[in-house]
């Protein structure tokens, strides 16, 4: 054994060692300058995204981002948008960021609110609501319903039911219990809808407040939104 391990072998154990850490040390290198240099094509803003704004696919390009810099929830397609209910979250997006998808939100978890997603000259006015008013329950967000109103006339007493095409095909944007919160059976809070939230013209709005006052507002579901 002796014969073998002499200044020839020990010599030669130190070169290969030295070889196998600069090998290592290679590869390495290699791998660091591999993830600096190879790219991955993500959607990115077009331009600046203020926050709690809608994100449009007008508003979005590919790029390649080089990998290193790439989120780990960067999105990649389009189609895990959903561009009719997308927004910027508090922090929204600079001009060549990648969009995360845990950056975007909905209208109504968004930080300002269902508003967000008002068009130009549209209002959101809640409606008293129970059971009965809200056809048990079936008044959901996302469907549009009509409003018929049964209203009693302050200057004869009677009573009378108004149904007026003015009030037809509203958007329900949400639904709360009187805790203020969304009716859930696993929240432990009450289950029964005590106001809706429509999307109305002022006019609509101006109508649904007369009826609230004089009488009571049912809404009927009328059909889906349209995609």
């Amino acid at each position: 054994m002796k014969k073998l391990w002499n200044k020839y072998t020990r010599s030669a154990l130190i070169v290969l060692f030295g070889l196998i850490l600069a090998l290592v040390a290679f590869q390495l290198n290699n791998k660091n300058i591999a993830e600096k240099v190879q790219t991955k094509q993500v959607i990115v803003a077009k331009t600046t995204i203020d926050p709690y704004m809608p994100i449009t696919k007008d508003q979005l390009k590919f790029r390649e981002v080089v990998i290193s810099e790439v989120p780990e929830d960067a999105l990649e397609t389009a189609d895990e948008l959903d561009f009719s209910d997308a927004y910027a979250s508090k922090y929204g997006f600079m001009q060549g960021a990648p969009i995360r998808k845990t950056l975007v939100t909905t209208a109504a978890t968004s930080g300002m609110g269902a508003a967000v997603s008002l068009k130009e000259g549209m209002r959101q006015i809640g409606v008293k609501t129970d059971l009965v008013l809200s056809s048990g329950d079936e008044v959901k967000p996302g469907i549009r319903v009509d409003a018929f109103a049964y209203v009693t006339d302050t200057a004869t007493g009677q009573s009378k039911r108004m149904v007026l095409p003015e009030l037809a095909g509203l958007k329900v944007v949400k639904r709360l219990n009187a805790e203020g919160k969304v009716p859930d059976p696993t929240d432990g809070g009450s289950l029964i809808p005590a106001v809706v939230v429509l999307e109305v013209t002022p006019q609509q709005a101006g109508l649904l407040m007369e009826f609230q006052e004089t009488g009571k507002v049912y809404l009927l579901p009328a059909g889906t939104l349209l995609p």
